[in-house]
Order: C-alpha cells, then sequence, then structure tokens
C-alpha cells in the first residue's frame, strides 16, 4: 500500500510497521496539534466480513477497557474502498521486543515492565477478554510525564472468555502461545494469557525466548544470580499443564510484584542511575547519600540487605532505608490523622510506590517518618487499626532510642509496623511506619537505629 496523504482530517507522516492484517502510520491531527497512530486494514482482506469484524471486535475491547495500560482507541472510521482503520495512541518509544534487542535488561527494569504488562492483562482478564497473543512485539513504549508507560496493543486475536469453549482454530504467535492454543477446539482459558506472559518474563529477563514445551532450562540458568522464587514462577508460568499455572493475569502480576519490591533482590546498577524522577520540594530533601557498599551490609547485621541514607532537611530528620526500597521520594506526605492531631506536619516517605502507600491492594514496600513535638505515647500518634489483626506491641530501649513498637507480622500480604520513638530526655519524637513483604524484625530494629535527629 502506497503512502496516503490522510485519512480524514488525520495527515499521514510515515508507516510505522505492518503485519498480516493491517498496516500502521504515523499521523498527525492538526486540529489538536498531536501525534496518532493510524491502524488500516490490509487491502487484500477489505472484503473478509469475518477478518472486518475481528477488527472492530478490537477497537471495540480497547475504547470499551479505556486503561492506563492498553492502547487507547480515540475514534474509528471507514475509507471509501470500505477498510476500516481505527485512530491510536502513538507509542514513540517503540516495542519491548525493541528494548530486548538492545541488550540485557537491568534486573529490576525487566520487573518492572512485566508488572506493568501484566496490568495490562489483567485489565482485559476483568473486562471478559483474552489476548491470545501476548508477546514482546505487541507491547509498545510511549513517553510520559513520569518516564516510560507499558501499552498492550494488538488485540486481533482476543475473544471473549465466554466463547473460550469454541475456539475452533489455532491463534497466537508460536514460542509464546500456550500448548493448548495449538489445538483448535483446545477449551482455552485466561491462563493461556498466563502462559505468554510467562514466556514474555523468560525473554524479558534472560534477552531470549523459552525453548518448545515443556521448558525445563530455569532463566536463572541462563542469567545466574536470580531470586529462586523469580526461577519457580517462570516455570510455573510456563508450565504444560495449565492447572500448575498461577490462576490468572493478577495472581501473575502480584507475584513478579512481591519479588520486586523484597529487599534482596539484587541490584544491577546503581539505583541513582536507574530512576529518573520529578523530585517534588527538591529544597527540602537536601541530599541523599550514596549507597552504603555492599561490603559494608554484612557489618550492618541485615544480611543481604544493602541501606540508603535520605535526609530531610525541613525536619532535621536522616532515615537509612533498604537500597531495593528507594524508588520514590515525598516531602510532603500527610501525617496520619492521630499524628497530625498530635502536631506531626508532613512527613517523608521512600517507597516502591508512594501513592500506593495506604492502598492495600497494590502492596508498596518502604518507610515513612515524620516528627512529632513532645514525647507522646504510641498510642497517642498511630492509627490503632491499619490492619485486620491486633498487633504485636514490644519496646524499644537503646542508648539512642526509647519508645514502643506496634508491629502486624500478617497485614495485607506483607509485614507493617508502627513505632514513636524519641532519644533519651529530648522532648522531640519520630514517628515511623514501616512496610515490608516479609517480617523482619532486625531489618526493623536496624532501620530505627539509623533515625537520627539533629
Amino acid at each position: 500500500m502506497s503512502q496516503p496523504e490522510a485519512f480524514g482530517r488525520y495527515r499521514v507522516m510515515r508507516r510505522l510497521g505492518s503485519g498480516s492484517f493491517a498496516t500502521v502510520w504515523l499521523a498527525q491531527d492538526d486540529l489538536l496539534n498531536y501525534p496518532v497512530a493510524i491502524k488500516v486494514l490490509a487491502e487484500n482482506w477489505a472484503h473478509q466480513m469475518d477478518i472486518q469484524h475481528r477488527f472492530l471486535e478490537e477497537a471495540r475491547i480497547l475504547r470499551q477497557t479505556d486503561s492506563t495500560w492498553l492502547v487507547a482507541v480515540h475514534d474509528v472510521d471507514v475509507l471509501p474502498d470500505g477498510r476500516p482503520y481505527m485512530v491510536m495512541t502513538y507509542a514513540d518509544q517503540g516495542s519491548v521486543a525493541d528494548l530486548i534487542h538492545r541488550g540485557q535488561l537491568p534486573l529490576d527494569e525487566a520487573l518492572r515492565l512485566l508488572t506493568e504488562i501484566g496490568q495490562g492483562i489483567t485489565v482485559l482478564h476483568n473486562h471478559g477478554t483474552i489476548h491470545r497473543d501476548i508477546k514482546p512485539s505487541n507491547v509498545l513504549l510511549q513517553s510520559s510525564p513520569v518516564g516510560q508507560r507499558v501499552l498492550v496493543a494488538d488485540l486481533g486475536f482476543a475473544k471473549s472468555i465466554d466463547e473460550a469453549s469454541g475456539f475452533t482454530a489455532a491463534a497466537g504467535t508460536p514460542g509464546y502461545m500456550s500448548p493448548e492454543q495449538s489445538m483448535p477446539g483446545g477449551d482455552l482459558d485466561v491462563r493461556s494469557d498466563v502462559y505468554s506472559l510467562g514466556a514474555v518474563a523468560y525473554e524479558l529477563i534472560t534477552g531470549r525466548p523459552p525453548s518448545r514445551p515443556p521448558v525445563r532450562i530455569a532463566p536463572g540458568r541462563i542469567r545466574p544470580g536470580l531470586p529462586p522464587a523469580l526461577d519457580e514462577l517462570i516455570l510455573s508460568a510456563l508450565s504444560v499443564d495449565r492447572e500448575s499455572r498461577p490462576a490468572d493475569a493478577k495472581t501473575f502480576t502480584d507475584r513478579v510484584r512481591a519479588i520486586r519490591m523484597s529487599s534482596d533482590l539484587p541490584q544491577d546498577i546503581p539505583w541513582w542511575q536507574r530512576y529518573r524522577m520529578p523530585w517534588p520540594r527538591a529544597g527540602a530533601l537536601t541530599a541523599v547519600c550514596g549507597l552504603l557498599a555492599l561490603g559494608l551490609t554484612t557489618s550492618l547485621g541485615v544480611p543481604g540487605v544493602s541501606l540508603s541514607t535520605v535526609r530531610y532537611a525541613d525536619q532535621e530528620l536522616r532515615v537509612d532505608v533498604p537500597t531495593a526500597w528507594a524508588r520514590e521520594f515525598h516531602t510532603d506526605q500527610e501525617a496520619r490523622p492521630a499524628a497530625a492531631e498530635a502536631g506531626a506536619g508532613p512527613g517523608l516517605l521512600v517507597a516502591t510506590g508512594a501513592d500506593e502507600w495506604h492502598n492495600t491492594d497494590v502492596p508498596s514496600y518502604g518507610v515513612y517518618a515524620t516528627v512529632v513535638p513532645g514525647a507522646p505515647d504510641l498510642r497517642n500518634v498511630a492509627d490503632t487499626d491499619p490492619c485486620p489483626k491486633p498487633p504485636e506491641e514490644r519496646m524499644v530501649d537503646t542508648p539512642h532510642w526509647e519508645g514502643g513498637l506496634w508491629e502486624w507480622p500478617d497485614c495485607n500480604g506483607g509485614a507493617f509496623t508502627a513505632a514513636a520513638v524519641h532519644p533519651p530526655g529530648t522532648p522531640r519524637t519520630v514517628y515511623l511506619e514501616i512496610r515490608q513483604p516479609d517480617y523482619r524484625p532486625d531489618l526493623v530494629d536496624k532501620i530505627i537505629a539509623g533515625v537520627r535527629l539533629r
């Protein structure tokens, strides 16, 4: 197909790519001064009504789901020759396949991408849809004000879960589709997409797609040093027996997220080079000291955990946090109501996901700290029921700190600690919240020991 001048009001710039069923063009919406991608049904399928129906069904699904993690459809129209086209989000950074081809990804970056891909597939499953063609080239990347954004795309093979038992033809891409997809009448369900997520995970981690099923070589044999839990998760997702796979995309994604947020996740490169994000109120957060060397980790008394020091100038506060949690910094995080009533101002939050700090459905691990006037009891500054069960209580009595802790070893899929401590004889209290993927009282003690007030 030669390059057209325009599709309706959209001025065509260049071709982005083409496949068996469609061609995608980069175009400019001159009315809104915004680039868009336009997907047009291929000419040889113009009179195939079933293919046209599949094309329009993809647009309907994307429009109805309208998710941050999926390519958005802004408009649909028909050319004079009867071929439909859809106007979509333009992903200016190419695809995950392009990213993989440039070289091995840092482990944390690979897990971030995998988490966001899984969130997009979870949205589809919640909508009652199976994707059936998840692969790196069908996951696009777009620039955004907060960094790179993942967009799951190409739902040309997507089908309703309710119709899963009626599939009569194989669909998908060899190497990424589940064994049952290669058999007509395979009675598919969402676990077919879980297999594909496992295949994408394998390639993101190792740089190469998995072998034909059954897959027996764990990613850790290709990339040594991976957490055993990651090897186990990926191999279970790639199981020939779908009963052995994670139940759905959400289950798979939650486990990836927990592995990524673990405080002992291997670090490929320094965190300050990986995370480039807006720093709110940068003047208040005056310095983040360099990582403590790995050789110092053992001397810290917390094997396998590297700590970083964060200073909050407004409250003359210093906190040591696990490096793996130090992904977002906020110096204007509102205190819980009880602490605010006791006189605490906004505090420092260093966490894997600041926006999810109070969201029990999306785990976020890190440390929140603020200064409270006087030396109030923990009961006067902490919420009494952040977790379903009653807390375990213990006292803090060290040369530097005295006070108390409430600990919930099992709280919404992780562990939660609230602490109120003050230096002996000093009428200033530090209120802390610590969220962990697993209960580590030794780590809690080390974090408190690393807190300093000027």
